[in-house]
């Protein structure tokens, strides 16, 4: 039983500080209104749930601290969920609180959920532009929602909770401009994205792994071998840290075989998601697997900022993840 159940990675303060999309807080209150108290170094917007209802936006930043959260509502018990819409570069939050109107209070609850799903992504799991008017528009924290991306949705969907470890540009071997350094496996290891020294303790520990990572590998063509052995080696990784997980290799929704014109994108970059999945598999490992999320049709379902899946897109790849984690774990 806890007052307050934090979803994701946080700092262990009394205060903690998060910074990774999808980072959750949730709690059970009793009394008419709920105030929010947070710190933040940036610019992030929140997708805020009371009694299950529809979510709202809070735009927070560093000119307040303190955020109304829920007003007038009905005596009796609710129950709030805040998970951050906006990715780690953004801007680091710190949780001061939650301050209940006067005459309500903090109701202690169990943990909200029994099955946990980590996503390790880049820009798509993180939702970039996702609510954006079409592809022209630029990043902006205003158009990133983490809440309507397709693993949120998907771990909606079978009732799951759900951790996002997604950072945009980023790839396993290297990244949009073609650096090599300081990818996804290193940032892995982090509470916080950008700290190198907030080392993760892996408390939380999911019944799913699904890693979405190729697009940005692929930016400057196909990276053939080096895409292999990086994926394998972080395959690896994450079944140190979580022996009994489900790792589940992802593809999709921005790789495509028409552009650049004759690459041939999508279809290398699943050979070399299948040969690393295989190369597991023939260590005797059982428990991992591949699933394609879809090309993405901008034509019927829209598109984001930058070119980036329309929230249409991301309902249609949550469908399909949800199905395959269902066929895995019976769910």
């Amino acid at each position: 039983m806890a007052e307050v159940h934090f979803i994701g990675r946080f700092t262990n303060e009394a205060d903690p500080r998060f910074a990774w999309p999808g980072s959750t807080i949730v709690a059970r209150f009793s009394g008419t209104g709920l105030d929010v108290r947070l710190a933040d170094a940036g610019n992030n917007h929140f997708a805020v749930v009371i009694d299950d209802g529809p979510p709202t936006d809070l735009a927070t930043s560093s000119a307040k601290d303190t955020y109304t959260l829920a007003a007038n509502l009905p005596a009796g018990e609710h129950t709030v969920l805040l998970e951050k819409r906006t990715e780690s570069f953004v801007g680091v939050v710190q949780f001061k609180g939650f301050v209940p109107a006067p005459g309500g209070a903090l109701v202690p609850t169990p943990e909200p959920w029994s099955r946990k799903i980590e996503l390790v992504g880049d820009s798509i799991t993180c939702g970039y532009g996702n609510t954006g008017a079409g592809p022209l528009c630029p990043f902006s924290p205003e158009t990133e929602d983490e809440y309507s991306a397709y693993g949120a949705i998907a771990a909606r969907k079978l009732g799951a909770a759900h951790v996002g470890i997604s950072y945009s540009g980023i790839g396993v071997y290297r990244d949009y401009g073609g650096v090599t350094e300081n990818q996804m496996p290193v940032r892995f290891e982090r509470t916080l994205a950008d700290d190198p020294a907030s080392t993760w303790s892996f408390s939380y520990i999911p019944d799913v792994v699904v890693v979405n990572l190729g697009t940005n590998d692929f930016a400057k063509g196909d990276p053939g071998q080096a895409y292999v052995d990086a994926l394998s080696g972080f395959l690896d990784k994450l079944r140190g840290h979580y022996p009994n997980a489900y790792l589940l290799c992802a593809v999709g929704s921005m790789l495509t075989d028409t552009y650049p014109a004759g690459a041939m994108h999508l279809t290398k970059a699943k050979q070399h998601i299948n040969t690393a999945v295989e190369s597991r598999k023939a260590k005797g490992d059982t428990n991992v697997g591949f699933v394609d999320l879809g090309e993405q049709n901008s034509a019927v379902d829209g598109i984001g900022c930058d070119y980036h899946p329309s929230v249409a897109t991301h309902q249609k790849m949550a469908d399909k993840l949800a199905a395959a984690i269902q066929t895995a774990k019976g769910w």
